[in-house]
């Protein structure tokens, strides 16, 4: 019996045949069928990447893990570790990547980075390989989904490899309307910094800890070399040199995607938040990583199911003891200074008044925008929008998976 690509073949002149195989990854010589969700657009190579150096190394396994046991079949995409170098696994950490059939690129150019400084204390060079990776890997795939390795994976990432971005090198999803917890002067503060970037209003600043990066326009945008650039000059003002980067030479000319996809783990503490954003994936921006149970300024019960889900991953791998590690005794004891602290000033009735007003302003603002705003994955029916309430669609003919909570995934 003719197979569907026989079929689809005989349908093509010859001479375009040996092209399209070309694009096709392959599996013992036979091409391999990857076609986005909805099958009205042509085979694409997509990979899910994350890069790191050894320091990161444990989470980053832990989150290409859960894009492969989410991933229905290994035909929707490839999942790549990208690291700074060969020393930053060992043999044991290559065979369990091997065993899982996950690709490890530790062979990247990294001569274009020894010339940039980094202020930020706790980001390493690695943070910038994400800049390197349509470029280096332009031969392997047309679709790359860049993931930081700090969050949580819910659901099938497959869908939002259909998104069509226009015109638009990537899409990511914004994070100015989400910050209004920040008080007065702190606004006054980022915008100011928007401005040194040499953004305009309104800003549409957006978080790269997620980006669906399209190569073909990345490249033909030459955005990697640019944002590298503006890195070299302007050392002082990119705190975040990547995000700051990639944001100051695009300003907002990219697909916006809806907090499906990037959803932060501040905001989906807030229980109303989990009526409004059913999450593909839920992200711990910031110093307070889940798999630090406990850490100076971070409350004491924040970030649990994160945990959890990392405690059943180390688990099953050779590194059972790695998530113990992450923390100490001194860390224990600031962790509880800090909270019994923190419980103080919320008892007072003043800032128990406080509290409750800001809550209900940042629930407001976060249900009007995922009401009103013009997300591309709901546009495209990747996402689903009921009034207020976000979710991934099942018409591209994604089935919901049955371990799935009705509620989404919870985070305290």
């Amino acid at each position: 019996m003719a197979s569907d690509l026989d079929r689809r073949d005989a349908l093509i002149q010859p001479a375009q045949q040996a092209s399209i195989k070309k694009l096709l990854p392959t599996t013992e010589g036979k091409p391999i069928m990857a076609w986005s969700p909805n099958g009205r657009q042509p085979p694409m190579r997509n990979a899910v990447c994350v890069c790191v150096d050894c320091h990161m190394l444990v989470p980053g396994l832990f989150v290409l893990e859960a894009a492969r046991t989410r991933r229905t079949t290994p035909a929707n995409y490839d999942i790549v570790l990208v690291t700074t170098g060969p020393t930053d696994v060992t043999d044991i950490h290559r065979r369990w990547l091997s065993e899982r059939g996950i690709k490890l690129r530790d062979d990247f150019d990294l001569s274009s980075l020894q010339t940039i400084d980094i202020a930020e204390r706790r980001l390493t060079k690695a943070t910038l390989l994400k800049l390197l990776l349509a470029e280096t890997l332009a031969d392997c795939y047309d679709r790359i989904l860049y993931l930081d390795a700090d969050l949580t994976i819910h659901d099938e990432l497959t869908p939002i490899f259909s998104l069509d971005t226009k015109d638009s090198p990537l899409a990511a999803v914004p994070n100015v309307p989400l910050w209004t917890d920040r008080n007065w002067k702190q606004q006054q503060s980022d915008y100011a910094h928007f401005r040194a970037l040499g953004m305009t209003e309104p800003y549409r600043f957006v978080n790269t800890g997620v980006m669906l990066i399209d190569v073909g326009k990345w490249n033909r945008d030459d955005v990697g070399a640019r944002a590298l650039d503006f890195i070299r000059r302007n050392p002082t003002i990119c705190r975040l040199p990547d995000e700051d980067a990639l944001n100051a030479i695009l300003d907002g000319h990219l697909a916006q995607m809806s907090p499906v996809w990037n959803m932060r783990s501040h905001l989906w503490s807030q229980r109303e938040v989990r009526e409004i954003v059913q999450p593909v994936i839920i992200h711990y921006a910031g110093p307070n990583k889940p798999w630090r149970r406990f850490r100076r300024r971070k409350r004491l019960f924040a970030h649990r199911s994160a945990y959890r889900l990392y405690k059943e991953f180390v688990a099953g791998t050779p590194w059972p003891t790695w998530l113990a590690d992450q923390w100490s005794a001194r860390d224990l004891w600031d962790n509880l200074v800090f909270e019994m602290r923190q419980v103080t000033r919320e008892i007072r009735p003043k800032t128990a008044v406080r509290r409750r007003a800001a809550r209900r302003a940042l629930l407001n603002v976060f249900r009007h925008y995922c009401t009103v705003s013009a997300f591309a994955d709901v546009e495209q029916d990747i996402v689903r929008r009921d009034g207020a309430r976000l979710r991934l669609s099942k018409s591209n003919g994604q089935q919901a998976r049955s371990d799935r909570p009705r509620t989404g995934p919870t985070i305290d």
